[in-house]
């Protein structure tokens, strides 16, 4: 048997095939794998960095939290408000009409009150009033916020009427939420 002699392109061109073999066998095996898994990484990295970061922001707002009750919890027993019994609505609406009767010209708006599983009932009230000056107009909104009942004062938006000929002084726009309780009736 006559054995065959490969030419030296032939060679050229076998020795190209397995040099091409081999990369496209790297590529295919090993580098594309690698590729993913780090991409799959650096996924993973960055949701664990969002978590990381919305729990300190959680922490963060405990702390402040904790540090609003610890604030609460050192005020003299005189200045402590307490949570109403369930349908209070009187009380509060003397208190208001009693606060508001300063003021020029007032609205208020009730919604229903929502009752929590907890047996925490929270009352909103939306008003609007005018007061002569942004003081009077402070005053108010002071002795809204330290009245007798645990409130919360949302939504406040003072408005000068200074550009209306007709009247002067403020306009207060706030949304108040009485704290109510249906276990201490």
């Amino acid at each position: 048997m006559k054995k065959a002699k490969l030419s030296l392109r032939e060679t050229i061109m076998l020795l190209f095939l397995v040099v091409l073999l081999i990369g496209v066998s790297y590529y295919m095996g090993f580098y594309t794998p690698l590729q993913n898994e780090l991409a799959s990484i650096a996924s993973q990295s960055a949701d664990c960095d969002s978590q990381i970061t919305t729990s300190m922001a959680k922490i963060s707002r405990m702390n402040e939290m904790q540090e609003e009750l610890d604030q609460i919890f050192a005020r003299p027993e005189e200045e402590i408000t307490e949570i109403a019994p369930y349908d209070n609505k009187e009380v509060v609406l003397n208190q208001l009409y009693g606060i508001l009767s300063r003021t020029s010209e007032y609205s208020l708006n009730f919604t229903d009150p929502d009752v929590q599983k907890d047996g925490t009932v929270r009352r909103n009230i939306s008003m609007s009033f005018h007061c002569t000056s942004y003081e009077a107009a402070k005053d108010v909104i002071r002795d809204l916020t330290d009245s007798q009942w645990r409130c919360l004062v949302s939504n406040l938006a003072i408005t000068s009427n200074e550009g209306n000929m007709m009247e002067s002084g403020v306009t207060v726009t706030v949304t108040i939420t009485f704290f109510e309780s249906t276990k201490l009736s």
